[in-house]
């Protein structure tokens, strides 16, 4: 005789099986984001502005950057590791063959012109200027020039692999969304370059949203590294190449 005991209904699942999983704890992320506005909000200050406008050498602020750079990129170093989770899968993409690589240096050259295309008009529009901005970084001795260099190098590493590696995953995770983890993760960064100023920060969030949603749909930082390192580079020669120009055109007036 079959039994008239009603079966309890199984339990409905707590999380869709598409759900995007976070590579850190969410406690590791807001100690992360804490920290970051914390030291972007002492950097605003005016009196961080004035020291640096009057120093001597940047050697020794590009090397407190690198520090304070790797420091940040050791940080998530160990937040994913609490989840198994590799540098390598935060990075994305992979180069089985040269064509690969190429194919990622045209997608961060065909992005370099839109992002500078949007900038140059994003900055025009809220007239501002971020080599004025960011005048006390730019270098101006050779050897200031060759430090600069690994300073942008390791911008374009670090930066795009804990804020569009990391901090945007971490994001999607948040919201399931990737709309909103590349917004969120662009208003932090624009935040953490806070010593720009209030129109600074606008033009930097849509800056980083880029980035983001480079990462997102190529579901790779390489090509955003490559444009990052390069674009940083060359903002940082910017100074030295109009100088050079300026003295080239008043030679050749004084020839004609």
């Amino acid at each position: 005789m079959a039994s008239t005991e009603s079966v309890p209904p199984a339990p409905e699942p707590t999380s869709s099986p598409d759900q995007i999983a976070a590579v850190a704890p969410v406690w590791h992320t807001l100690v992360f984001v804490i920290v970051l506005l914390a030291i972007a909000l002492l950097q605003a200050m005016p009196r961080f502005a004035q020291r640096n406008a009057h120093l001597p050498s940047r050697i020794p602020l590009y090397i407190q950057t690198l520090v304070f750079e790797y420091f940040l990129l050791g940080y998530v170093c160990l937040g994913v590791r609490l989840r198994r989770v590799s540098l390598r899968n935060l990075i994305g993409g992979r180069w089985a063959r040269w064509k690969d690589f190429w194919i990622d240096v045209g997608v961060a050259f065909v992005f370099w012109l839109v992002i500078s295309t949007v900038l140059v008009l994003l900055s025009l529009a809220l007239h501002f200027n971020g080599n004025e901005a960011a005048s006390f970084l730019l270098p101006r001795t050779v050897p200031e020039m060759v430090i600069w260099v690994f300073v942008a190098v390791s911008a374009g590493f670090c930066e795009e692999l804990i804020f569009r590696g990391y901090l945007q995953r971490q994001c999607l995770a948040l919201t399931q969304n990737v709309a909103a983890s590349v917004i969120l993760q662009g208003v932090i960064f624009g935040a953490a370059h806070a010593y720009q100023g209030a129109r600074g920060v606008v033009v930097i969030s849509v800056y980083g949203m880029m980035f983001g949603a480079l990462a997102a749909m190529r579901k790779s930082l390489r090509p955003g590294m490559m444009q990052h390192a390069t674009q940083d580079t060359v903002s940082g020669f910017s100074r030295q190449i109009a100088h050079l120009l300026s003295r080239f055109q008043q030679a050749s007036l004084i020839r004609f």
